[in-house]
């Protein structure tokens, strides 16, 4: 089964929207991300939340188009 670029669009949108919405919400609340040892600073999931937001939203838009 072959998705269509306008549900492919749509699907990518809501997962990038989902993963910003973590990021967003690690940053309002301030919880610990660690890789290898190294903690990730909040202010990242800040720069994420938006970068992946402004990604979603332009999926979903070149979904309508």
């Amino acid at each position: 089964m072959i998705m269509d670029k306008n549900k492919s669009l749509i699907l990518a949108s809501v997962v990038f929207g989902i993963i910003a919405l973590a990021h967003l919400i690690r940053g309002i609340f301030g919880w610990q991300a660690l890789v290898s040892g190294f903690n990730i600073p909040v202010y990242f999931s800040y720069l994420a939340a938006l970068v992946l937001g402004f990604l979603a939203w332009n999926m979903y838009d070149a979904s309508k188009k």
